[in-house]
């Protein structure tokens, strides 16, 4: 049995029983057999009812002359405490096979040769039901590099932020001061929201307000060593300390995700039918002198395979595993991988499967001097959790209605000298100018270099978890901070591994592959020693618990980033936004190359991986799409 590593970010286990959820009113229907789905004469077909997939299916279904049908291979889970309950963070839905395909990469040789977990939300609203509820935006230099690699100015910041704003529903709850934000920084903030902020779109964000010392005493660190707290993060510029949004519904103490914000909302209209518990298997082109047309896609439910046809266009939002892998199932590839496994190449397409990025972390953890308190007590006081499972019960408040808000967006200028980092840049461009790399990673990589140098993209993203999360000790509290890459230059695939289209495919991100992502990694962990070692946060720490404070030389750190290192689950790339001769697979329109009617619409087309969490920003794009779609229909 292969020994498989999890994601950092969600692997906490939940603590306490699950308590009751406050009922979300979703009008859901009938759900269609698989003949009656099969024999609907469709305009638009969804494959994939992911985060991106249901948003753009539902705002599609508010034309009400258009039918839309979605398939999606798990199923509706409404009230569900597993998923909507805050204090689990995700942590019972990831690696749960009920609501995660729970894939696993190929041996990752630069990591311990292990075989890490890539969590893949198998739901109604995919990802979105079962991430970390983490609602943030990437930097504004970051969107302008998409437009420049597509070549289309509607990509950048400011073609983006109408839809950014289009998806939210910011909450303004009432919340203390985050440490470091003076009552000026606050009022100026508020002026400005109405510019930055969404507050009429289905997802709703919210701040968390309460802070234990591990939060204020980590952020009053951060600005002690040069790291100032950032009042606005929304507006274009991420670095520094941040009382992170959250996708959630505050004053009901639940996740809002895609199933509940998008679908439930939009359910019981005649023209929107949604299928679950299907897969879909592939998808059947006609050709034409303008390009394949897209027009049917095979599914199987109960072992049975049908076919549902599509008129006007059908829409790949299958994920940055999935939407690959149904593309060469269908004929469209890399056309020596498609011939390799008996599949006649319709589009050579060798950019699909490639450019897969993902963020990777490493963690230090402290155990906690005695009487600091965190979430650990709900491990360690069971009348108290007793009591906050009752209060959740009641009112949906308490520590299980709570999160974690620290996050912290570095640059390399923050957490390496001058002369370290001209030592980092000398590898960067040795690795980056070496031979056969596609026209889109030169792009990539010229990019990244200047972000690296100039310091103003965030290179390194903190995350503070006010618990343990290794080998912990009943009776004790911990602090972890997980640091992670945000612009790794590794670059990984994911490809069929077979014809059979319920295989899994071999995914390999190729994670530490590069020197410098190694290098950049150690200096992250050496920064996070160090942020233990300096007050205020230093008052709350007994002993640095991981990694093994004798770990001292480089060779020793570097032993234990590859035996415990993991991904962020933001996996990107794999059918990247750019032009067809870099290595593109879709256009601006997120067209893919030589059809005239298959779009993709995940984080897929992520044409360069982003320094934030993913979620806000495959919901914009979603967004962005139906806009584009509404002038055809």
């Amino acid at each position: 049995m292969l020994a498989v590593t999890r994601s950092l970010l969600p692997s906490l286990l939940a603590i306490v029983a699950a308590p009751g959820v406050r009922s979300i009113a979703c009008p859901v229907p009938a759900t269609p057999s698989p003949s009656s789905f099969a024999a609907t004469a469709f305009d638009y077909i969804v494959i994939g009812g992911g985060t991106a997939g249901t948003a753009l299916s539902a705002r599609l279904a508010e034309n009400p002359s258009a039918v839309v049908g979605v398939i999606e291979a798990g199923i509706l889970h409404l009230n569900d405490p597993i998923l909507d309950v805050p204090g689990h963070l995700a942590s019972s839905g990831v690696g749960n096979k009920t609501y995660d395909w729970d894939f696993v990469s190929t041996p990752q040789v630069n990591a311990g040769g292990r075989n890490l977990s890539l969590s893949r939300g198998k739901l109604l609203g995919g990802s979105s039901g079962i991430n970390g509820l983490a609602w943030d935006r990437a930097s504004a230099t970051e969107y302008d590099a998409w437009a420049t690699i597509a070549g289309d100015k509607s990509w950048s910041w400011s073609g983006l932020l109408p839809f950014l704003q289009k998806a939210e529903n910011f909450s303004k709850t009432p919340a203390d001061p985050f440490p470091g934000i003076t009552p000026a920084e606050a009022a100026e903030v508020e002026a400005d929201l109405p510019h930055v902020d969404g507050f009429s779109g289905p997802i709703v964000a919210s701040l968390n307000s309460l802070y234990f010392d591990t939060v204020t005493n980590v952020t009053v660190t951060l600005n002690n060593l040069g790291i100032e707290t950032n009042a606005e993060p929304q507006g274009g510029n991420t670095t520094g300390v941040s009382n992170i949004r959250l996708s959630l519904y505050r004053t009901q103490g639940v996740r809002s995700y895609a199933a509940t914000a998008y679908y439930c909302s939009h359910a019981s209209k005649p023209n929107y039918h949604v299928l679950t518990g299907a897969q879909a298997t592939k998808i059947i082109f006609s050709k034409t002198r303008y390009g394949l047309i897209a027009t049917r896609v095979q599914f199987i439910s109960d072992g049975q395979q049908y076919t549902a046809h599509a008129s006007k266009e059908i829409v790949l939002s299958a994920g940055t595993i999935q939407t690959p892998q149904l593309l060469e199932l269908s004929g469209i590839g890399n056309s020596t991988i498609l011939k390799s496994k008996n599949i006649t190449p319709l589009i050579d397409l060798p950019g699909v499967g490639e450019s897969f990025q993902e963020h990777f972390f490493a963690a230090a953890q402290w155990q906690l001097r005695p009487g600091v308190q965190t979430f650990g007590i709900l491990r360690n006081n069971a009348t108290f959790a007793a009591e906050q499972q009752a209060q959740y019960a009641a009112n949906h408040t308490g520590l299980l209605a709570a999160t974690d808000s620290l996050t912290a967006f570095l640059t390399l200028q923050d957490i390496v000298s001058q002369d370290r980092l001209q030592e980092l840049l000398s590898i960067f461009d040795q690795e980056a100018s070496a031979p056969g790399l596609s026209g889109l990673q030169q792009q990539q990589y010229a990019l990244q270099r200047e972000w690296f140098a100039q310091g103003n993209v965030p290179a390194v993203e903190l995350i503070l978890w006010s618990k343990g999360l290794i080998n912990v000790e009943q009776g004790e509290s911990y602090a972890v901070i997980l640091g992670g890459l945000m612009h790794p230059v590794s670059r990984g695939s994911t490809h069929i591994a077979s014809c059979d289209p319920l295989a899994s495919p071999a995914i390999d991100p190729k994670y530490l592959s590069q020197n410098f992502d190694t290098e950049v990694l150690l200096d992250v962990l050496k920064f996070l020693q160090k942020l233990g070692q300096s007050a205020p946060f230093s008052d709350l720490v007994t002993v640095q618990t991981n990694p093994d404070p004798t770990a001292q030389t480089d060779d020793e750190l570097l032993a234990y980033i590859r035996a415990s290192s993991a991904g962020g689950d933001h996996l990107v790339g794999t059918a990247a936004l750019a032009p067809q001769a870099s290595g593109g697979v879709v256009d601006g329109s997120l067209k893919v190359y030589g059809t005239t009617n298959l779009r993709i619409v995940d984080a897929s087309v992520f044409p360069i991986q982003i320094g934030a969490h993913s979620q806000a920003t495959v919901y914009a794009i979603a967004e962005k799409v139906k806009f584009c779609l509404l002038k055809t229909m």
